[in-house]
């Protein structure tokens, strides 16, 4: 059998072609997936010799047989054949077709490559994740069999593989994996190197099983709580014969305590762990890890189902053999055998040392083994071998691997030497990195450089200790060469930096001070020395920033002038007063001005994206798409003119142009290099809810509200045409790729699809049972897709008008869809808070990708398929990676929307619940603000008082109810992660829309996204009944105010009644004709007013639930009620920006409460009713004087930034300057 073999020159191309019909856009994602180096797979695919199990291996990836396309001839063999020097006389396909006998000619090579060798079985889908190359691999024979033995023969459960840094857990497992690989179904490997939560490590497990096609999770998507992802996890493991590996399990451990003790946060590992252990099922578990995890140590066993193996170094034969791969050293049997022993045989310490020798002594292991005797230079301890290597690199080299630890991925060296304060040229970066791989401190290929986990951790622990000793010292050295956290990095690697850096420093600093105020003298103190040096460049403002607002410090007023601000990410941070005069901000990340991102849109040539929001604006962004990369780059400019929401952009097919449609019932068209406006096109008479150009460019087509659609010129803006036929509003329209059809998407459930020319409709498709908000067609145009309030996904025939396919697995309204640029996969966003990218052949979820906290309104492939960009309720915007589903990129709007307001009992004090997860406290009537509660983790949606006024409860985005004694709220200890939360009761799964006090203020009552309603007990926070009978979002929840009674409303367009002394519902009420957002008893309980996203209010008679009254006159969803202390005002509050003052006896509408820019979320009456609140998303609070319907006073919030100075800033752009001035910042330029 031949040790090394490469593929026939005549069929390289062959197996290029393979790459990519497999499935692997990029060579790097090939290597990734079969486990080897970028390295040796461009040398398999260049036809360079590689090793026999190496080429086999990949041909198994690429569905090829290896004996058609190997080059025999010229291999190193001890059984080759003489005739084996061409492929000529073997079969590219199974046997059984020979007809590509022949090796493909030059001409085919040129233009159609031959169809691809077959593999008689197909192959178990495998994801390899971060796994090694093992195509270098010495020794461990008996282990890999006795461990084979465990997990083949003796179908073991969990194998833990413990041993020192260095020893070459990894390897063996890597190696052991791809050696029983096919004795299972399914193979995952995953690596826990940058400790993700459980729950995110769990969801990766299930994205992978959620593509496979035999595999069906319960509720078809995965779980929302930890027990039933485990669940999840182990029906999958018993189901089907899967080898699941996770590698570098030791972060997951507290350092300095007890062995086995968890991080804080990471105790559900401890779950995990227990479970697959103990549960019977058909898998396989192999951990690796340094520190084995004490529930596994404890069921382990040799005769049981969960077994430990410890693994020692290598043999001396083995070791040796190692050594050679280094370099060439010379010495005698007995030295050889001494430098082995010498480091246990650990290969990392061997390959270190190796490296060593050869460099400093020629290559003799005696005179390196004389020098060691007099100098004590043998260390079994690989740490203390890696000191005394680290003492002999240069500055630069010493440098390079700082910054690899802190960037915990393979990076390429371009981007490490941007790392550097330094500017070093471009040879001295090279030559050191060509330094430390000879030295093996590093793992290098073409295009990255990364550590082993044993040194990134060393360099990060080294890093830690001197940045603590530094700040205690006011030292700046360290402080001033290295980012703590890099605010550009991606994100799952910020937040990995964060754990592993950032956290650990401030730990270090909480050790050494007595305070977080003593902490944060220290770190002004070094501020201000930093100030007094000559050199102004480096990381020192940025980490002392960064470490400032881990901290929690209020950084009002605080003076970063004429300092270097490199790498700190201030999404999410005030920075009021906060002088940055002069300062350099280079990479530095802010928070952004926009809304909601309703839509967004890429250019053709896909270096800009536009995207439309509720503030009324679009967006252009320059963006960058590389094979190896995905980024947002920056902010190039605001198209500002529309009066409402931008529901729909789109690009011209040149891109020089951009069309918008708005809730200002207007089409605009724009120059997209300039931002001008150059048409404004009228004639619909409701939202125009989706705009696209025609293929040609010629054309324009609008849907709109008014259950129209509308041909325009591109040219002329003139109306060329108006189609009627629909019986509701129109959502989504598209042409076809040829220009010759259209579709539409209606809330009437149907999708039609029109003849341009004649304007009819020539096919009707039904089957979605609720409204259809998107629709799009597939780039061949043979397909279209459609997402509806039915939570599915149909694929449609546009030739037959067949639904093809229905994928379900959201919980909720479907809001868009997209297709990928090759066709083969779906993307659809819901507001459900996810994204899911659906295999359009076989059906199957690909990827569930979750980080938004709201509705995901908008997503857009980049022109690649390799990238997503997702747009949400949530003011973010989101950039997914789709190979790993992971997000790399989060740009964060602005959040001080009023979501809710409440008066307190004796009226002198106004609560506003916002997005910037604060509660504000509000002095009336001179509207000074009182107090601000923080500790939320997500945006407030709800706020009350109870009936004493001494508590105020807020329900959460985040799924909790906070209560808040407002006599402490303002606590003294910033500390506190609560800040102030007096209990925070925990139950619901999802977003709480609506919490209520009920009349004796004892029980609060919480309606939620999770479609239950619970009952609290306000004493003890324990949950006294969940109530669950709605089928959709409960929006509301209300007390009657003299019975034992709660209303509610929800989604469902149903209200129902409970009677809380039995527990159930007892009535449900039916009228709306789309959700219910909002209700409100009158204040005897008589009556009970409800608000809908049908636009109107309606009146119930509570004792019989009749409807005594429909009121109309909103454009928009109304989105509050409230009624007067004395019963004879009702207020309404809705999306058309406007509040309204009804009547109630005669439902006549008496004001129209104008003045507010964006949606109106919630209107209160004060206690008096004299007093309207009205909270809006345009950031205000307007007080209006009933009688007079006139306001009185506006309140608003500061701006983020508010009161920033940046003038002379430097290193960012003039559009973020601008930004930055949206958002309150001063540039006295």
């Amino acid at each position: 059998m031949p040790r090394s073999i490469k593929v026939h020159p005549d069929y390289v191309d062959t197996i290029r072609v393979a790459v990519r019909r497999n499935g692997f856009p990029t060579q790097r994602l090939l290597a990734e997936r079969a486990g080897y180096s970028l390295a040796t797979v461009k040398k398999f695919l260049g036809g360079k010799p590689v090793d026999f199990a190496t080429f086999t291996e990949l041909c198994e990836t690429l569905n090829v047989d290896w004996e058609a396309i190997a080059d025999l001839g010229n291999s190193v063999s001890a059984d080759a054949s003489p005739t084996s020097g061409s492929p000529a006389n073997k079969s590219l396909l199974h046997p059984s077709d020979n007809s590509l006998a022949d090796p493909p000619t030059q001409q085919v090579a040129e233009s159609v490559s031959p169809p691809l060798p077959a593999q008689t079985q197909k192959r178990a889908p495998q994801d390899w994740g971060a796994a090694v190359d093992v195509s270098i691999f010495y020794g461990r024979e008996q282990t890999l069999e006795k461990l084979e033995t465990w997990i083949v023969r003796d179908r073991t459960r969990l194998v833990a593989l413990g041993g020192i840094g260095g020893i070459g857990k990894t390897t063996l497992t890597a190696k052991l994996s791809h050696r029983i690989a096919d004795r299972f179904d399914y193979l995952i490997w995953r690596s826990l190197k940058n400790a993700p939560p459980v729950q995110e490590t769990l969801k990766s497990l299930l994205n992978f099983f959620l593509q496979q096609p035999n595999i069906t999770l319960s509720g078809n998507e995965i779980a929302d709580t930890l027990d039933a992802q485990l669940q999840q996890l182990i029906n999958c493991a018993r189901a089907h014969r899967c080898l699941i590996v996770l590698d570098n399990v030791e972060p997951l451990f507290e350092e300095g305590d007890r062995a086995g003790t968890y991080r804080a946060g990471y105790e559900g590992y401890s779950d995990l762990f227990k479970t697959i252990g103990e549960t019977d099922h058909n898998s396989c578990f192999i951990i690796t890890s340094r520190e084995l995890p004490k529930e596994i140590t404890l069921q382990a066993g040799d005769l049981q189902p969960t077994r430990c193996f410890q693994l020692s170094g290598l043999t001396e034969a083995s070791g040796q053999q190692l050594i050679k791969t280094i370099g060439k050293l010379t010495g005698t049997e007995q030295e050889w055998k001494r430098l082995i022993q010498a480091y246990s045989g650990n290969p990392l310490a061997l390959k270190i040392i190796a490296a060593a020798v050869r460099d400093f002594f020629d290559g003799d292991i005696a005179s390196f083994l004389a020098l060691s005797q007099e100098d004590s230079l043998i260390f079994g301890d690989i740490r203390q071998l890696l000191v005394r290597q680290i003492d002999r690199l240069t500055p630069l080299e010493k440098d390079i691997m700082y910054w690899l630890a802190i960037n915990r991925e393979p990076v390429a060296w371009q981007r490490l030497r941007s790392d550097l304060v330094e500017t070093v040229p471009l040879n001295k970066v090279l030559q050191a990195i060509d330094s430390l791989e000879r030295r093996s401190l590093i793992e290098k290929d073409r295009s990255s450089i990364t550590q082993q986990a044993v040194i990134m951790d060393y360099f990060t622990a080294e890093l830690i200790h001197q940045i603590g000793y530094e700040i205690s010292h006011q030292q700046l050295d360290f402080l001033r060469r290295y980012a703590l956290v890099k605010a550009s990095a991606r994100d799952y690697i910020r937040q990995a930096q964060i754990r592993f850096i950032l956290d650990p420093v401030v730990k270090q600093l909480r050790e050494s001070y007595t305070s977080s105020q003593s902490i944060t003298t220290a770190l002004l103190t070094g501020l201000a020395k930093a100030k007094e040096q000559p050199r102004k460049d480096g990381y020192v403002g940025g980490n002392i920033l960064t470490l400032l607002r881990h901290l929690n410090v209020d950084l009002t007023g605080y003076d970063f002038s004429n300092l270097a601000i490199w790498q700190a990410y201030l999404q999410g941070v005030n920075l009021h007063d906060v002088n940055f005069t002069g300062a350099d901000l280079s990479h530095s990340i802010f928070n952004q001005p926009f809304g909601s991102i309703r839509t967004m849109s890429f250019s053709p040539d896909g270096k800009a994206l536009a995207t439309g929001d509720t503030n009324s604006e679009i967006w252009l962004w320059q963006t960058d798409f590389s094979p190896v990369s995905g980024e947002i780059k920056s902010h190039i400019s605001t198209l500002q003119g529309h009066q409402n929401w931008v529901c729909s952009v789109a690009f011209s097919p040149d891109g020089k142009r951009l069309v918008s449609g708005s809730a200002d019932r207007t089409i605009k068209l724009w120059d997209a290099q300039t931002g001008a406006c150059l048409q404004t096109l009228a004639g619909h008479q409701n939202w125009v809810m989706s705009v696209a150009f025609s293929p040609d460019g010629e054309r324009l087509v609008s849907g709109s509200a008014d259950r129209t659609i509308k041909l325009w010129d591109a040219q002329t803006g003139a109306c060329l045409q108006t189609l009627t036929g629909h019986d509701h509003g129109v959502w989504s329209v598209a042409f076809s790729p040829d220009g010759k059809r259209l579709v539409s998407g209606s809330a009437d459930r149907t999708i039609k699809l029109w003849d341009v020319q004649t304007g009819k409709v020539v096919q009707i498709l039904r089957g979605h049972e609720h409204g259809v908000w998107t629709v799009v067609f597939s780039s061949d145009g043979r397909s279209l897709a459609s997402g509806s309030a039915d939570q599915t996904v149909r694929v449609w025939d546009v030739a037959t008008g067949e639904c093809q396919q229905i994928l379900t697995g959201h919980s909720n309204w479907v809001w868009v869809v997209a297709f990928s640029p090759d066709g083969r996969s779906l993307a659809s966003g819901s507001a459900d808070q996810t994204l899911r990218v659906w295999d359009i052949q076989s059906q199957q979820c690909l990827r569930v990708l979750s980080g938004h906290s709201n509705w995901v309104w908008s997503v857009a492939f980049s022109p690649d398929g390799q990238y997503l960009t997702s747009g949400s309720e949530d003011r973010t915007m989101r950039l997914w990676e789709l190979r790993r589903g992971q997000c790399l990129q989060m740009l964060q709007g602005s959040s001080n929307w009023i979501w809710s307001v409440a008066f307190s009992p004796d009226g002198k004090t106004l609560a506003s619940g916002q997005g910037n997860r604060m509660v504000q406290l509000w002095n009336m009537p001179s509207g000074e603000t009182l107090k601000t509660l923080a500790g939320a983790q997500n945006a407030i949606w709800s706020v009350t008082f109870s009936p004493d006024g001494k508590l105020l409860a807020s329900g959460n985005e985040d799924g909790n109810v906070y209560l808040w004694q407002l006599s402490k709220a303002q606590t003294e200890n910033q500390d506190d992660p609560e800040n102030g939360a007096h209990r925070r009761l925990q139950g619901h799964t999802k977003s709480i829309w609506s919490v209520a006090f009920d009349s004796k203020g004892k029980t609060i009552a919480s309606g939620s996204a999770d479609q239950s309603i619970k009952l609290w007990d306000v004493l003890t926070g324990d949950c006294l009944y969940t109530l669950t009978e709605h089928q959709h979002w409960v929006c509301s929840v209300a007390f009657h105010p003299q019975k034992k009674l709660l209303a509610s409303g929800s989604y469902d367009r149903t209200l129902k009644l409970w009677d809380l002394e039995l527990g159930k519902c007892i009535e449900t009420w039916k009228g709306h004709t789309s959700g219910i957002w909002c209700i409100a008893f009158s204040p005897t309980g008589d009556f009970l007013a409800s608000g809908s996203i049908d636009q109107t209010i309606r009146l119930w008679d509570s004792r019989d639930g009749s409807c005594q009254q429909v009121l109309t006159g909103h454009e928009n969803w109304v989105m509050s009620v409230a009624i007067s202390p004395d019963g004879q005002w009702i207020a309404s509050g809705s999306a058309d920006h406007t509040a309204r003052l009804w009547a109630t006896d005669s439902g006549e509408l008496i004001h129209t409460l104008t003045g507010h820019t964006n949606s109106v979320w919630s209107v209160a009456f004060s206690p008096d009713g004299q007093y309207l609140a009205s909270g809006s998303d345009d950031k205000t609070i307007k007080l209006w004087e009933v009688n007079a319907g006139v306001c009185v006073h506006t309140l608003k919030n500061k701006e983020p930034y508010e009161g920033m100075k940046i003038t002379g800033v430097t290193g960012i752009t003039d559009s973020e300057i601008l930004t930055l001035e949206q958002l309150g910042a001063v540039n006295l330029r």
